[in-house]
């Protein structure tokens, strides 16, 4: 969800996968086994619907700390960038201890995306009182319109990013990871493993690992040939999918049950957050935070994915340089824009149709595509 310089910003989550990591020796594999290549059906009349959405970024990646406001607590847990879904689990259980530091039983949680709903979940299941207070509630949050491919992207930049914050991020990573594994193919949640494929036009000299390191990719195989499309360079394994309009449904329902109470609020102020009656407050309101508690760091990422009828055979997901496609029960996710510092959340019609004629051309190279050798 291309327009951010590699050197600013983990571009994508092609890119992200490519080149986020430390370096490491691996294999290459050069004839894969034969495998049925089901085509993806690219066209104008199976779009159901386009959507935009802004990722709240910081170049110095995400925060999250505690910070004392006279009597209060507020326990910050925003500025994910493209990784909100991807990260939730490992900083919201961060953000959570956090909160429990205070010795409160009292909580107060703003935001009702994916970073508030698990903080709340978490906090809810230790038996603190919780109180979510957001304007915007699922299905109408950032987080409902997310790609979510489990692969860390445009998180932070490498120019401005502390050693420090890089050996948090990595473990926050591994943690997050570990969190989505007991909802896979859990009935409802929408969680699973799908084969995926990062393609790319050259081989890379040095390549690094996957986010958070290669075995939290199963299956993971380096191809310099027979590769999917005809790339020069691909690396496949599975990887986690989410998909938001169900797990993001499940995980409030989860919450109210564990006793989070939701209220549909909007705040103007910093002062109209501390009126708040709960001496502890976790702060999960992404772009909110710039007006809110003056964070002008926060920048959006505009994102937007075109949506296509479902497809049940497409069990595969791949990036290609400024393009993705990921399968889900809902239909087809179509994406790969990334609109700098861009507030507009209007529908563009040439990124819609960037979307479909690039996806429909690897569609025809998918279609005459086999694993035989010449």
């Amino acid at each position: 969800m291309p327009n951010l310089t590699r050197r600013s910003v983990l571009l994508g989550l092609g890119a992200s996968a490519l080149a986020a990591c430390v370096t490491a020796p691996t294999s290459v594999v050069t004839w894969p086994p034969a495998r049925p290549f089901p085509k993806v059906l690219v066209e104008r009349d199976r779009i159901t619907r386009t959507v935009v959405g802004l990722r709240p970024y910081r170049a110095q990646g995400f925060r999250l700390e505690a910070e004392r406001f006279g009597e209060k607590i507020v326990v910050h847990n925003y500025g994910h960038g493209g990784s909100g879904v991807t990260l939730s689990w490992g900083t919201s259980q961060r953000a959570a201890v956090m909160a429990g530091e205070a010795g409160r039983l009292d909580v107060a949680v703003l935001g009702g995306g994916v970073m508030g709903l698990t903080s709340a979940l978490i906090l809810a299941r230790r038996g603190y009182v919780v109180t979510v207070y957001a304007e915007a509630m699922h299905p109408n949050t950032t987080s409902n319109i997310a790609g979510a491919l489990w692969r860390p992207s445009s998180l932070y930049s490498r120019d401005v990013a502390t050693e420090e914050f890089l050996a948090l991020n990595a473990k926050v990573t591994r943690e997050a990871h570990r969190g989505f594994l007991p909802y896979v193919n859990r009935p409802g949640y929408g969680v699973s493993w799908v084969q995926h494929s990062d393609l790319t036009n050259t081989v890379p000299e040095q390549r690094r690992e996957l986010p958070g390191g290669d075995e939290l990719y199963p299956d993971l195989e380096i191809l310099t040939r027979e590769t999917r499309f005809g790339f020069a360079y691909e690396e496949r394994c599975h990887s986690l999918m989410i998909d938001p309009d169900y797990y993001l449904d499940m995980l409030m329902k989860d919450a109210q049950a564990a006793g989070a109470k939701f209220i549909a609020r909007r705040f103007e102020t910093l002062d109209e957050v501390l009126a708040l009656a709960q001496p502890v407050i976790v702060n999960c309101t992404g772009l909110g935070a710039r007006t809110l508690f003056g964070d002008e760091t926060l920048t959006p990422i505009r994102g937007q994915l075109t949506h296509l009828l479902p497809q049940p055979e497409i069990d595969y997901s791949y990036i290609v340089g400024g393009l993705y496609m990921f399968p889900r029960k809902t239909g087809l996710v179509l994406g790969g824009s990334h609109n700098a510092d861009d507030w507009s959340l209007d529908v563009r019609e040439d990124q819609v149709r960037r979307m479909i004629d690039g996806h429909a051309a690897l569609a025809e190279k998918a279609a005459y595509s086999t694993y035989s050798e010449p």
